[in-house]
This record gives structure tokens, C-alpha cells and sequence, in this order.
């Protein structure tokens, strides 16, 4: 209804638009006829007349014309007539302008985008057209110019003038329009609607079922040639709703499965429905998918068709592949894994669980993890430990735990806490390595990286670890110690004589006298070459490091034989005490190694105390 009456109502605003137009071509044409037939007249009594001449005429000219506007001054609301002509950039109009409320007629500048009528009709042109006028107002305007005396004619009126009678009809239309929707509205909400909307309803709830189900849904003829399906079944197969139209549902079905496929169907189309079976499809990207299928005849318009209802089970296979392999991987690993329920009780263990700890499943099912404890962590571990778990679900570090012999291993441990779906803590994983082997292997590494290959004292980089510790011990309990450092004397004079092998063999001897001429809480470290250093934290008076030193350079002196060949070996002794000559290693190091340098070139005694 509203179409009709808009499209009514614009056809009759065309109509009244296009007679209106034709009305406003005849009133300017009109007064253009008046006007050129009064110019006629007076030019024709001035003839050969000067410009300053003409100007007077077309001044007498404009007062006829004005007499005669002002009694017939306008039509309609807005209707008027306007005179103008062209002075240099500027439209001056030559008659009072009836919406401006002046006696002297008002000008406009020749390039504004106001008075398009009059310009076009200065400029020679004749026609109507919409355009805005010299107020900005869009109207409707005739015009045409008056050539003899170059000046130009608009009749116009506004567009909204226009329209008007338009606009209110189209109000009255719309406003009966409405009043009878509504009337119509009534009568289908209160007679018709509960019956629609139940058809709906039913509709919908039907269409809704099928589109937002996540089962793949088809149908599809007897001969297997697809007519419909919902968005799932289209995702599994790869295929737009267009496509899927042209293709036959055997085509979807993989080679291997095809003939078990069509055996199904024909029970289908035998018993009136199958019950659910596994095949696989081909989607059209060529991506096999797993699927289960159940379908079931159904009738339409008389004719029957096949419902197939499917659903994806592929990633139940691919759960299912990975629990086998999971159940592989554990029990045929290397590593030690054993399961507990929440309450912290074993449940389940693998071969390489008896085959480290020696305990069988009998042993430990049903028992917490505490028999394992080694006894070489606190309880207080423990709680960290658990605590981790507890806060970030998993706990990795280095136990040392008890097999069933009572011997202990260190073992390389983590531990994971398993929740459900919601949550809930269900389990812990524990998974172990023994790392006897390698802890065996890293201490000696450590030993190695920390001791002198040929003597088997602790090298410089032992020492300095040991000095720096031994300063901060000093440095918190305000203690003295002294350090020696140890050169072997003549030792390159060995090295070349005798050879190198010969050096070593002193070198080593010097080393174990000197270690079995100190106490056990003292530090000897062969320094580098034929230099040697001892900590001695017990001395702290300079007549007991003399004392010491003496003892030293006489055990050391005592002969020995290599190859048949008798050596005395000869060592100087220079002597730091801390604080006194050094608060840090590297001062002290220096101040006992210039005390050395001192002894052996400038005493007989080979030792000496820093000075």
C-alpha cells in the first residue's frame, strides 16, 4: 500500500512539476515580448543616438517596465520576476527584488554561485531549470534574455512552493496507509498469526535442528545422488552447498571401503534404516576422515529418499591410536615411571620401575611414595617440593631415592598433577632417570677441572676459589692466616739436563712431601711450573710461619734417586699474612710472591716474610 501511494504521489508531483515549469516558460516569455516591444518603440524615436544617449533611454525603459512590474509585482507565495544586467564582475538587478526589503535593487558578484537563472539568461541562454536565485534559495526558474538591450528575464518561484501540495498530500496518504496497516495488523495478529506462527515455529525449530547440528546431515536419492545437507556434513566433506548437488555419494567413499558401503545401503533401502557402521570418507581436498554413519528412508511428496546422519570419529581414532602408543612408550621405556591416585597412592608402575628400584608392582601398589625416601633430604624439601607441584602443576629436580636393597641412587625427577575436565585432581605422574653414572661422572669431571693433572693438588683455579672463601672467613671473624707461596729451585736446570720426564717426577715428588707435611685443614695448590702455594688459616703469628717453613724446606730436601741419579730438591718460601699485607687474593698473592723472589736470590735460608 505504501508503494502505490508513494509511487502515485511522485507521478502527480511530475505532473504538477512540469506544468508549473511550463507556466513560469510562458510568464517570462510574455514579459519578454512586453519588454522588447517597449524598447522597440523608444529606440525607434532615438535613432544614431550616443551612448550617453542610450543610457537615458534604457533609463526611461526600466521606468515603464518598473510601473508596470510593481502592479503586477508577483505570483504565488514566492513567485517573482527579475531584471538584471551585467556591470563588469557584478549582476546588477534592475527592478526591486519582492524578498528584499529595500527600494533600491540589490547586486550580486558575477561569479558567485547565487542568480544561476539570470546569469545564464545574461549569458544568452533560454530555459528552465532548478537553481538556486540571489537569496541562495533553490527554485524554479524561467529565463531568457532581451538581446537589444543585453539584459536578462527570470520568472521564478521556490521549489518548496512547489512541492508543498505535494508534501502534505503525501502526508495524508501516509497517514491513511498507516492507519489502515494497522487495522490490517490487527485483524492477522488476532485471527491468522497464532496459526503462522506455529507453522513457523515448527518451521524453524526443524531448520535450526538441522543447521546447527554438529552431526553431518544429507539426503540424498536411492541411487545415491546428494539433494541437500547441513553446514557440518558440507565442512567434513570439503564441499560448497552448490557443489554438493553434483555428486553421488559414493564418490565420497574410500576405495577400500566402497563395497562394504553399498552392502550397507541396500540393508538401508531393504529394512527402512541401518544401524550406525564406520567407513571413510574422502574429502575434496583428498583428506581421509574417519566417520560413523547411520541413515534411515524417509518419504517426500511420495517418493523416498535416504537421511544420512554422520559424524566425524576421527579424532577418537586418533586418541585412540595415540593411548596405544602411550601404553607402548610405557611400559617399554627406560625411564622410570610410576602413577598415583590423588590421594598420593601408587597405582600403576612399568618394567623400568622394578627393573631400577627392584620393587614389583605387589610392593608399592597402594603405598605412598615415602618408601622411596633416602633420607638425605629434609621434610622441609619435601614441602617445597609439593608446594611447586601444588602451585604450578609439575616439579622437576634431582632426589636421591632407596631401591628395595636399601642402596641409594640420585635420579633426575619430575612430577606432573593430572586434573579432569573440571578441574578436579585426579592423578600424579612421576617420571625418573638414575643418574648414578652421570653424577659419577660430573664429580669427576669437577675433580678434574679443580685439580693439577700431574700432581693431583688443586690447580689455581681451585685456589682461588679456596682464597676468596677463606678471606671472607677471615674478613667476618677478624682472623689472621698466612699464605706461602713455593718455588722448586733450579728446577729448569733439571727439566734440561735431564728431561722433562725427570722434571715431573721431581715436580710430583716436591708436591706429596709437601701435603704430608701440612695439616689436613691446611690448602696446598701447585700454582703453575715449579710454584706451588699453602693456605695455613691456623697460622697467625710470624715466628710460627718461620717455624713452618723451616720444617718445610727440610722435609723437601731429602734425597731421592730418578733413574739411578740423586737429586736434593731445594724450594724458597715467600711468606703474606692477612690483613696485614693484603685484604684481597690478588695482593696477597703478589706480596708472597715478591717475599719468594726475595729468598731465593737474596737468602740463604730460602725464606722470607713480605717486607
Amino acid at each position: 500500500m505504501i508503494v502505490v501511494v508513494t509511487l502515485t504521489i511522485v507521478l502527480l508531483y511530475n505532473l504538477g512539476f512540469n506544468r508549473q515549469k511550463a507556466h513560469l516558460i510562458e510568464l517570462v516569455e510574455t514579459q519578454a515580448v512586453m519588454i522588447n516591444i517597449v524598447a522597440q518603440q523608444e529606440l525607434l524615436l532615438h535613432k544614431n543616438i550616443s551612448a550617453e544617449m542610450k543610457k537615458k533611454v534604457a533609463e526611461k525603459i526600466i521606468q515603464k517596465i518598473s510601473t508596470a512590474h510593481y502592479q503586477y509585482a508577483s505570483f504565488g507565495k514566492t513567485g517573482e520576476f527579475t531584471l538584471g544586467k551585467r556591470e563588469d564582475d557584478q549582476i546588477r538587478f534592475l527592478i526591486k527584488q519582492r524578498h528584499f526589503n529595500i527600494n533600491k535593487p540589490a547586486s550580486i558578484p558575477w561569479n558567485s554561485k547565487l542568480g544561476e537563472p539570470m546569469r545564464r539568461a545574461l549569458n544568452g541562454v533560454k530555459g528552465a531549470d532548478v537553481a538556486f536565485d540571489y537569496r541562495g534559495t533553490v527554485v524554479l526558474a524561467a529565463y531568457e534574455p532581451i538581446k537589444e538591450l543585453e539584459w536578462g528575464l527570470v520568472a521564478k518561484m521556490d521549489l518548496s512552493e512547489v512541492r508543498a501540495p505535494y508534501i502534505e498530500a503525501a502526508q495524508y496518504a501516509l497517514g491513511i496507509t498507516l492507519i489502515l496497516a494497522f487495522a490490517g495488523s490487527l485483524f492477522f495478529w488476532y485471527f491468522l498469526h497464532p496459526l503462522v506462527q506455529n507453522i513457523e515455529d515448527s518451521r524453524h525449530f526443524s531448520s535450526m535442528l538441522i543447521t546447527t547440528s554438529t552431526a553431518g546431515l544429507a539426503l540424498c536419492s536411492l541411487k545415491g545422488n546428494l539433494i541437500d545437507a547441513n553446514s557440518s556434513f558440507l565442512n567434513l566433506v570439503g564441499f560448497s552447498a552448490d557443489d554438493i548437488k553434483r555428486i553421488n555419494y559414493f564418490s565420497l567413499i574410500s576405495d577400500s571401503f566402497l563395497a562394504r558401503e553399498k552392502k550397507h545401503l541396500n540393508l538401508l533401502v531393504k529394512n527402512g534404516n541401518v544401524d550406525p557402521y564406520e567407513t571413510l570418507y574422502i574429502s575434496k581436498s583428498g583428506k581421509h576422515t574417519c566417520v560413523k554413519v547411520s541413515g534411515n528412508i524417509v518419504s517426500i511428496k511420495g517418493k523416498p529418499y535416504i537421511w544420512l546422519s554422520v559424524d566425524s570419529i576421527q579424532d577418537y581414532k586418533e586418541r585412540e591410536a595415540e593411548l596405544l602408543l602411550s601404553d607402548a612408550v610405557f611400559h617399554n621405556t627406560s625411564e622410570v615411571i610410576f602413577i598415583t591416585d590423588a590421594s598420593e597412592n601408587i597405582i600403576k608402575i612399568n618394567e623400568a620401575f622394578t627393573h631400577v628400584t627392584g620393587f614389583e608392582f605387589e610392593d608399592v601398589v597402594g603405598k605412598n611414595p615415602k618408601i622411596f625416601k633416602s633420607g638425605k633430604h629434609d621434610n622441609q624439601f619435601y614441602d617445597d617440593m609439593f608446594h611447586f607441584i601444588h602451585t604450578t602443576g609439575r616439579w622437576r629436580g634431582e632426589i636421591w631415592n632407596k631401591r628395595k636393597d636399601g642402596t641409594l641412587y640420585p635420579s633426575l625427577q619430575s612430577i606432573s598433577a593430572i586434573h579432569d575436565e573440571q578441574g578436579k585432581l585426579i592423578r600424579y605422574v612421576a617420571i625418573l632417570s638414575d643418574i648414578t653414572i652421570q653424577k659419577a661422572y660430573e664429580e669427576q669431571l669437577l675433580i678434574d677441572s679443580h685439580h693439577d693433572a700431574l700432581t693431583g693438588l688443586p690447580n689455581r683455579l681451585f685456589l682461588n676459589q679456596i682464597l676468596n672463601q677463606t678471606l671472607a672467613r677471615a674478613q667476618r671473624s677478624q682472623k689472621i692466616f698466612a699464605l706461602f707461596f713455593i718455588d722448586l729451585n733450579l728446577f729448569k736446570e733439571v727439566n734440561d739436563t735431564y728431561g722433562h720426564e725427570t722434571g715431573d717426577t721431581l715436580l710430583k715428588t716436591v708436591a706429596l712431601r709437601l701435603q704430608e707435611n701440612i695439616r689436613s685443614d691446611d690448602f696446598a695448590a701447585r700454582f703453575g711450573g715449579d710454584e706451588f702455594t699453602i693456605i695455613f688459616e691456623s697460622i697467625n703469628e710470624k715466628n710460627d710461619a718461620i717455624s713452618v717453613a723451616k720444617n718445610l724446606i727440610d722435609k723437601v730436601a731429602q734425597a731421592i734417586y730418578i733413574n739411578e741419579i740423586k737429586f736434593t730438591p731445594s724450594i724458597s718460601i715467600g711468606i703474606a699474612f692477612y690483613p696485614e699485607h693484603g685484604t684481597d687474593a690478588a695482593t696477597l698473592l703478589k706480596c708472597a710472591d715478591q717475599a719468594m723472589y726475595f729468598a731465593k736470590h737474596h737468602t740463604e735460608e730460602h725464606y722470607s716474610l713480605f717486607n
